[in-house]
């Protein structure tokens, strides 16, 4: 993925501007942002572009075979948002606008998703992670919990009432901005500080999960797997990851 070009900043410095002639309350911070994908990270793996093709089409061939179960993996890879689009913060919510320009102009595009201020959380990534999951030198990324919408499917609405019910604030998604003033902003009205979410992983939270993480070696063996998952996907930083495993070896 290439760096960002002079273009792309500058419509960044616009994002504020542009989000306030759509949205009824004054817009803190804005920034355009995009999706970190399964395909950044493999090609950063170094898988080659064909094999990527064919995860692509395979993926796309199940959500046809299979369009509940499909829509229910869609969600969870992509939270229902475009690839790229506007993340703007105002005093009572967040924002993800549709991300739309002419050349060198940012346009008012349509309001995708909105969500409370209140409870939404999000966690700036350290960023020796970022390489191995092909985010170039010049963004940062967030991790931002988004809640999962029940929607029509009965699975999707089976683990909102579940997400819910557990108190999760929703499912992590990594997006990657610029290190620019616009998105330093935004980082900074959103990154929330002290203790990691209660996220749910397999119908158990996170902190159960790392509570019992070194009850022996055929679970710690698991429990490292899952660990790990959670560290590439930005849930836990480098010194929580570090210091479960630790745990995890200690009591094998």
């Amino acid at each position: 993925m290439e760096l960002l070009s002079d273009a792309a900043l500058r419509l960044n410095t616009q994002a504020s501007a542009v989000a306030a002639t759509v949205l009824s309350e004054p817009v803190e911070a804005a920034t355009r942002c995009e999706q970190v994908n399964q395909d950044m990270r493999l090609g950063a793996a170094g898988v080659g572009g064909i094999n990527r093709g064919l995860v692509r089409g395979m993926k796309a061939m199940n959500r046809a075979m299979m369009p509940s179960v499909g829509g229910v993996g869609k969600e969870l890879e992509t939270g229902g948002l475009p690839q790229s689009f506007v993340l703007a913060v105002t005093a009572s919510k967040v924002h993800a606008l549709e991300d739309k320009h002419e050349g060198d102009t940012l346009l008012a595009g349509k309001i995708l998703k909105s969500w409370d201020r209140e409870g939404f959380q999000a966690r700036r990534n350290d960023e020796r992670m970022n390489a191995a999951s092909g985010v170039p030198a010049d963004r940062q990324v967030l991790t931002i919990f988004l809640p999962i919408e029940g929607g029509k499917g009965r699975y999707q609405q089976a683990m909102a009432r579940n997400a819910a019910a557990a108190g999760s604030p929703g499912m992590p998604h990594k997006v990657m901005v610029a290190k620019d003033s616009a998105s330093a902003a935004v980082v900074q009205a959103l990154v929330t500080a002290g203790t990691a979410p209660n996220i749910i992983v397999g119908g158990q939270s996170l902190q159960d999960m790392i509570a019992g993480a070194g009850a022996g070696a055929a679970t710690g063996a698991d429990q490292l797997a899952k660990l790990a998952a959670l560290h590439e996907r930005g849930v836990l930083t480098d010194d929580e990851f570090a210091a479960q495993k630790a745990k995890i070896l200690g009591g094998s």
